[in-house]
């Protein structure tokens, strides 16, 4: 049903309300705004906060910087500095080196890391086989099949084809 002064006057109302509810109305949809200008409207607010927005440095933000240390760890374990640690223990060891402008170099702080915590590297000797007794024989040859004897199937035929 549209809201017209015809609808109103059918519902009953005298001419005088009619005019009143017509003026409430007018009143009331001052602010409206429709639906084909408001996305327009939308733009226009978004175009205007771009505008006062100061740029932004992405750089700064702690996400970022979180991101880009563990990138710069992950380089770093790959390398041939990290070569010698044991894979388990590459992330501590590198916790544990200074990254600082005018820290020694990563070579020469492993080295010291090595001497408190050997445990963390791998053995820097090739240990030899040791001249040791052995224990147990050495694996050779096959398993031993025995003799076949000939079984009550042999003597009476079972599986054999007639005829042979």
């Amino acid at each position: 049903m549209a809201f017209t002064r015809k609808a109103l006057a059918g519902l009953g109302l005298s001419e005088e309300a009619v005019e009143k509810v017509m003026a409430l109305h007018g009143t009331s949809m001052a602010d409206f705004i429709p639906k084909s200008e408001l996305q327009d409207k939308i733009g226009e607010a978004v175009e205007a906060a771009k505008k006062e927005a100061p740029p932004i440095d992405v750089t700064t933000t702690d996400e970022y910087k979180a991101l880009a240390d563990e990138r710069d760890m992950l380089r770093a374990l790959g390398s041939d500095d990290f070569a010698s640690v044991k894979p388990k223990f590459r992330e501590s060891v590198y916790k544990m080196l200074d990254r600082s402008e005018g820290a020694p170099a990563v070579a020469e702080q492993l080295k010291t890391v090595a001497e408190q915590y050997e445990e963390y590297f791998n053995p820097t000797e090739s240990q030899e086989t040791a001249k040791a007794p052995q224990f147990g024989a050495k694996v050779e040859g096959s398993m031993p099949t025995g003799n076949k004897s000939p079984s009550f199937g042999d003597y009476w035929g079972f599986g054999k084809v007639k005829g042979e």
